[in-house]
């Protein structure tokens, strides 16, 4: 699903050089001191910065090649991303809709509604926890194929981590009876 060759980054005093292969149905983690190139990496898988070299494909498929259909296919959540908080959830369903071809609107105000967030309230006003559940909700919300999630539960209380790791655990192992497979899953 996909493969770094010898990814290859620059700045100053650092430098990164990275390969790897995910494979599908596969849920991998990158571990490493901060400053080691973790958020670095997905920022040039996403192609929101330039590589120094190496290769980079998804699904067989070289990143630079890849077209507006082709990036609907990865939801993404990054630490350092945000939304305006002038805008309420609502305010962006128009907007989701209109980037994502297969955004779930029902879904999506489902998951709103199971977790307390409200659809009415600036995200400015919104807790910590309730930015980063909206922001793992998005990534899930239009049927992306590969996720990429730096650090989606960084910062948060333990209820919330737990909420958004059901939510993740749920799509991906598709548990048949909606939000239930969380209770199956022990955690050491």
């Amino acid at each position: 699903m996909l493969k770094l060759d010898h990814l290859q980054k620059q700045y100053g005093d650092f430098s990164m050089d990275c390969s790897l292969e995910v494979k599908p149905g596969c849920i991998t983690g990158l571990i490493g001191q901060n400053g080691a190139g973790k958020s670095t990496t997905f920022k040039a898988i996403l192609g929101l910065i330039t590589k120094d070299g190496g290769r980079i494909t998804i699904s067989g498929k070289d990143i630079e090649n890849f077209t507006a259909t082709d990036r609907e296919n990865i939801g993404v959540v990054l630490s350092d991303s945000g939304f305006s908080g002038y805008l309420t959830p609502k305010d962006y369903i128009p907007v989701l809709k209109q980037i994502y071809k297969n955004f779930q609107k029902d879904y999506f105000s489902e998951q709103m509604d199971r977790m307390k967030l409200p659809l009415d309230k600036k995200i400015k006003d919104f807790s910590t926890g309730m930015k980063a559940k909206f922001k793992v909700l998005i990534a899930l919300s239009h049927q992306a194929r590969f996720l990429i999630l730096d650090e989606p539960t960084a910062g948060l209380d333990v209820v919330a981590r737990d909420e958004i790791l059901e939510m993740l655990f749920c799509l991906l192992f598709r548990s048949p009876e909606k939000h239930t497979c969380w209770k199956n899953i022990v955690w050491e």
